[in-house]
């Protein structure tokens, strides 16, 4: 049985009409957990070569498999190779049937794959397990794109057929992870204002600006903090106004106490900055605000079913990424790797 059957949801709801799993339904776990059998952004290379073996290039840029796609990326040249998108490129789904070319990891689990994915369908089976794609502003021309916003996976598909010769509906990508990106031309020009305003002038134009009702809200705080961040490139005025705005979001209840403790390590990792806490203090408040590693490790030998319990770990995983480097600061050896170990088996398909 997969992980996340929603709560009060028969499986036979959202198993294949044969009563095994299917193609629909690797789909849906991308879409809600932001995996691919237990890889993500989170996961090294190696990893993801003990799954899927090695593609047939060099070492580079882009782990190219067949349906399963991870590019990479390093911040420094001989720095280590980090995930910078993942996910299935769809629209290769009829040659790679026809060919019988499916990665073998994917058919052990999953069977038989469709030779067209259509987004209909799997709107339907992600509601059916207790979620929802919101749809969202797409840059590329005859699309539809859509957005879940915890795994941040973003769904693109097809809504003009006779620009792509595809049928209409047909998804041609599931990849992530992504920022909600909105009207890109109206955000950055707020942002170019923000960095003109003393704290409490952006705190009255938020008063002003801001939505008051969700998922609105949380989206356009969402597209204004991207855009900031993109931005940034290690110049000083962006990164101060980063570090307002996680403030705001925090006093505002857009952030949770522990998303505002990642932001918190983050900033001074970037800043370091003499009116910003200490790491240590950034680390130990990440720490006060989320569940003890043992009941983490909890959650993750009884295999989250409900679609809460599924966004927890999901939000866990990306924390205990993101606080890793920093851990060590305040914590033995042991206890790191107590972390390191229960980041690993959230949304483990194992």
């Amino acid at each position: 049985m997969l992980i996340y059957a929603a709560a009060g949801v028969s499986p036979a709801s959202w198993v294949g009409h044969d009563g095994a799993v299917g193609g629909l339904d690797f789909f849906a776990d991308l879409v809600i957990t932001g995996t691919v059998l237990g890889l993500d952004h989170t996961s090294g290379r190696a990893a993801v070569e003990s799954v899927f073996g090695r593609d047939c290039v060099p070492p580079g840029a882009v782990s190219d498999f067949g349906l399963v796609e991870f590019g990479w990326g390093r911040g420094q040249r001989r720095g280590a190779w980090e995930v910078s998108y993942f996910g299935a490129q769809a629209h290769r789904l009829p040659w790679l049937t026809a060919e019988h070319e499916i990665e073998s990891a994917l058919l052990d689990r999953y069977g038989g794959f469709p030779s067209r994915l259509d987004v209909g369908d799997l709107l339907t089976a992600v509601q059916t397990r207790g979620f929802t794609l919101r749809e969202r502003s797409s840059h590329d021309g005859g699309c539809v794109e859509y957005w879940e916003p915890t795994s941040k996976m973003g769904v693109l598909a097809v809504s003009d057929s006779d620009q792509f010769g595809e049928p209409r509906g047909t998804v041609l990508k599931v990849l992530g992870p992504t920022a909600f990106l909105g009207d890109l031309g109206k955000f950055t020009d707020y942002a170019r204002h923000l960095l003109t305003l003393s704290d409490q002038d952006l705190g009255n134009w938020l008063d002003r600006r801001e939505p008051d009702t969700e998922p609105d809200r949380g989206d356009w705080w969402s597209c204004l903090r991207g855009v900031v961040a993109r931005r940034t490139g290690g110049r000083p005025e962006w990164q101060r106004l980063g570090v307002v705005l996680d403030r705001y979001a925090l006093e505002r209840g857009v952030d949770t106490p522990d998303a505002a403790a990642v932001d918190l390590v983050l900033s001074v990792g970037r800043l370091q900055a003499d009116d910003l806490s200490s790491m240590e203090e950034a680390v130990e408040r990440w720490l006060a605000a989320v569940p003890p590693v043992a009941e983490v490790a909890r959650l993750c030998a009884q295999r989250p079913v409900d679609p809460g319990d599924i966004r927890l770990a999901r939000r866990l995983r990306n924390q205990i990424h993101a606080v890793e480097p920093f851990l060590g600061l305040v914590m033995p050896a042991n206890e790191v790797g107590a972390w390191v170990e229960v980041k690993a088996a959230l949304l483990s398909q194992g």
